[in-house]
């Protein structure tokens, strides 16, 4: 049963992941749009995407999945105009011009006060 609930969940993450994602390619960064870097077996990843949905519906987010070639290009391309230092993964969403790699309740705190300055 909670490998069945698991595979569900996975599977409409999997879903939001997929719509976020501009049906245009991108091929550079604009600060002008939220970018969500993610893989798809990424739990955190996941927890990012839901938490998103959930929180901010009518936040414009263009997914981009790091296993596509193109896009680890611009994943790469985001840590070096970000000046990340540290050992870069996913979930890296950007924003405007801050970051956020990673995810837990102390990265929640974070996007609450970043996404609040992006809308304004």
């Amino acid at each position: 049963m909670l490998r069945r609930l698991l595979v569900v969940l996975f599977g409409l993450v999997a879903v939001f992941l997929t719509a976020c994602e501009d049906k245009n390619s991108v091929t550079y960064l604009s600060k002008e749009e939220v970018y969500f870097f993610y893989q798809t077996t990424c739990p955190h990843c996941h927890d990012a995407a839901k938490y998103i949905k959930e929180k901010h519906p009518d936040l414009k987010v263009k997914g981009l999945d790091v296993q596509m070639p193109g896009n680890m290009k611009l994943f790469r391309q985001a840590v070096k105009d970000y000046k990340i230092t540290s050992a870069a993964g996913t979930p890296l969403i950007a924003m405007g011009d801050v970051y956020i790699m990673g995810w837990g309740d102390d990265k929640e705190k974070k996007f609450e006060e970043y996404v609040t300055k992006y809308k304004e």
